[in-house]
Protein backbone atom coordinates (compact mmCIF):
# COMPACT_ATOMS: atom_id res chain seq x y z
CA UNK A 1 0.00 0.00 0.00
CA UNK A 2 1.54 3.36 -1.27
CA UNK A 3 2.04 5.92 1.41
CA UNK A 4 -0.87 8.63 1.98
CA UNK A 5 0.28 12.49 0.90
CA UNK A 6 -1.06 14.87 3.49
CA UNK A 7 -0.03 17.81 1.85
CA UNK A 8 3.07 18.61 3.67
CA UNK A 9 6.41 17.24 2.38
CA UNK A 10 8.48 15.39 5.53
CA UNK A 11 7.61 14.38 8.47
CA UNK A 12 8.02 14.79 12.42
CA UNK A 13 12.20 14.04 12.54
CA UNK A 14 12.71 16.58 9.67
CA UNK A 15 10.45 19.72 11.28
CA UNK A 16 12.99 19.23 13.88
CA UNK A 17 16.33 18.95 12.00
CA UNK A 18 15.07 22.35 10.58
CA UNK A 19 14.01 23.88 13.58
CA UNK A 20 17.61 23.05 14.89
CA UNK A 21 19.42 24.20 11.53
CA UNK A 22 17.79 27.70 12.27
CA UNK A 23 18.09 28.17 15.86
CA UNK A 24 22.04 27.18 15.06
CA UNK A 25 22.07 29.94 11.94
CA UNK A 26 21.24 32.26 14.99
CA UNK A 27 23.33 31.47 17.39
CA UNK A 28 26.10 31.81 14.62
CA UNK A 29 24.83 35.53 13.46
CA UNK A 30 24.85 36.23 17.69
CA UNK A 31 28.41 35.09 17.78
CA UNK A 32 29.37 36.97 14.70
CA UNK A 33 27.54 40.37 15.94
CA UNK A 34 29.18 39.90 19.33
CA UNK A 35 32.62 39.51 17.99
CA UNK A 36 32.46 42.80 15.76
CA UNK A 37 31.02 44.93 18.53
CA UNK A 38 34.04 44.07 20.63
CA UNK A 39 36.35 45.43 17.41
CA UNK A 40 35.38 48.96 17.98
CA UNK A 41 38.25 50.04 14.99
CA UNK A 42 36.70 47.34 12.15
CA UNK A 43 33.05 48.68 11.13
CA UNK A 44 31.57 46.39 8.48
CA UNK A 45 31.04 47.79 5.41
CA UNK A 46 27.08 47.24 5.64
CA UNK A 47 27.16 49.57 8.64
CA UNK A 48 27.94 53.41 9.24
CA UNK A 49 29.05 55.05 12.46
CA UNK A 50 26.60 56.27 14.57
CA UNK A 51 26.25 60.24 14.59
CA UNK A 52 27.43 61.55 17.28
CA UNK A 53 24.69 63.32 19.46
CA UNK A 54 25.41 66.81 21.68
CA UNK A 55 26.19 65.49 25.49
CA UNK A 56 22.46 67.26 27.35
CA UNK A 57 23.35 67.94 30.57
CA UNK A 58 20.91 67.29 33.48
CA UNK A 59 20.96 70.98 34.42
CA UNK A 60 19.71 71.62 30.60
CA UNK A 61 17.11 69.85 30.53
CA UNK A 62 13.33 71.61 31.04
CA UNK A 63 10.37 69.54 32.50
CA UNK A 64 6.96 71.70 31.52
CA UNK A 65 3.95 71.18 31.36
CA UNK A 66 1.55 69.74 28.62
CA UNK A 67 0.56 72.18 26.12
CA UNK A 68 -3.09 73.12 26.93
CA UNK A 69 -5.40 73.32 24.00
CA UNK A 70 -4.92 76.78 22.05
CA UNK A 71 -7.91 78.76 23.51
CA UNK A 72 -9.51 81.09 20.98
CA UNK A 73 -8.02 84.64 21.25
CA UNK A 74 -9.88 86.56 18.77
CA UNK A 75 -13.76 86.57 18.13
CA UNK A 76 -16.39 85.50 20.06
CA UNK A 77 -15.89 83.31 22.82
CA UNK A 78 -18.42 81.24 24.58
CA UNK A 79 -18.36 80.52 28.56
CA UNK A 80 -20.07 77.52 30.37
CA UNK A 81 -21.98 78.77 33.49
CA UNK A 82 -22.85 76.22 36.12
CA UNK A 83 -24.28 76.19 39.36
CA UNK A 84 -27.34 78.32 38.37
CA UNK A 85 -30.56 78.39 40.39
CA UNK A 86 -33.54 77.57 39.15
CA UNK A 87 -35.20 80.69 39.21
CA UNK A 88 -32.38 82.30 37.24
CA UNK A 89 -33.24 83.26 33.35
CA UNK A 90 -31.24 84.38 30.32
CA UNK A 91 -32.26 87.84 30.99
CA UNK A 92 -30.47 87.94 34.18
CA UNK A 93 -27.43 85.98 33.36
CA UNK A 94 -26.67 88.72 30.54
CA UNK A 95 -27.36 91.09 33.18
CA UNK A 96 -24.93 89.55 35.83
CA UNK A 97 -22.15 89.18 32.53
CA UNK A 98 -22.96 92.43 30.81
CA UNK A 99 -20.46 94.44 32.54
CA UNK A 100 -17.44 92.66 31.07
CA UNK A 101 -18.18 93.78 27.90
CA UNK A 102 -20.76 93.31 24.90
CA UNK A 103 -22.61 89.61 24.95
CA UNK A 104 -23.47 87.92 21.76
CA UNK A 105 -26.15 85.48 23.45
CA UNK A 106 -26.96 84.21 26.85
CA UNK A 107 -28.85 81.02 27.63
CA UNK A 108 -29.64 79.26 30.64
CA UNK A 109 -31.05 75.97 29.36
CA UNK A 110 -34.19 74.42 29.58
CA UNK A 111 -35.80 70.79 30.59
CA UNK A 112 -38.00 69.70 28.02
CA UNK A 113 -40.01 67.90 30.28
CA UNK A 114 -40.20 70.44 33.14
CA UNK A 115 -39.53 73.66 31.52
CA UNK A 116 -37.69 74.15 34.77
CA UNK A 117 -33.47 75.45 34.57
CA UNK A 118 -30.87 72.52 34.10
CA UNK A 119 -28.95 74.36 36.36
CA UNK A 120 -26.37 75.69 33.79
CA UNK A 121 -26.36 77.92 31.20
CA UNK A 122 -23.93 79.84 28.22
CA UNK A 123 -22.80 83.48 27.97
CA UNK A 124 -20.84 84.16 24.08
CA UNK A 125 -18.98 87.56 24.56
CA UNK A 126 -17.56 88.81 21.40
CA UNK A 127 -13.91 89.87 22.58
CA UNK A 128 -11.69 87.11 23.89
CA UNK A 129 -10.28 89.29 26.55
CA UNK A 130 -13.81 90.46 28.51
CA UNK A 131 -14.39 87.24 28.14
CA UNK A 132 -11.63 85.71 30.20
CA UNK A 133 -11.79 88.87 32.67
CA UNK A 134 -15.83 87.45 33.54
CA UNK A 135 -13.96 84.33 33.46
CA UNK A 136 -11.64 85.02 36.66
CA UNK A 137 -14.16 87.75 38.23
CA UNK A 138 -17.27 85.39 38.29
CA UNK A 139 -15.70 82.19 38.36
CA UNK A 140 -16.91 81.50 42.26
CA UNK A 141 -19.05 84.27 42.44
CA UNK A 142 -22.67 84.34 44.01
CA UNK A 143 -26.30 84.93 41.54
CA UNK A 144 -29.43 84.47 42.99
CA UNK A 145 -28.24 82.58 46.35
CA UNK A 146 -25.43 79.89 44.18
CA UNK A 147 -22.34 79.93 43.69
CA UNK A 148 -21.27 79.94 39.97
CA UNK A 149 -18.97 77.84 38.06
CA UNK A 150 -17.75 79.78 35.20
CA UNK A 151 -14.89 78.56 32.36
CA UNK A 152 -14.14 78.07 28.72
CA UNK A 153 -16.62 76.00 27.08
CA UNK A 154 -15.63 72.74 25.48
CA UNK A 155 -17.33 71.54 21.60
CA UNK A 156 -18.69 68.22 21.68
Amino acid sequence: MPPINRGYGGGKRQREAERDRKKKEKQERLRRNRSMRGQNNEVPDSLEPAEQLPEVKLEDVVIGVAAQPRRNTIGPVKLFVGGLSWNTSSDDLRAAFSRFGPIQEATVIMDRTTGRSRGFGFVSFENAAEAAEAVKTMNGAELDGRTLKVNNAESR
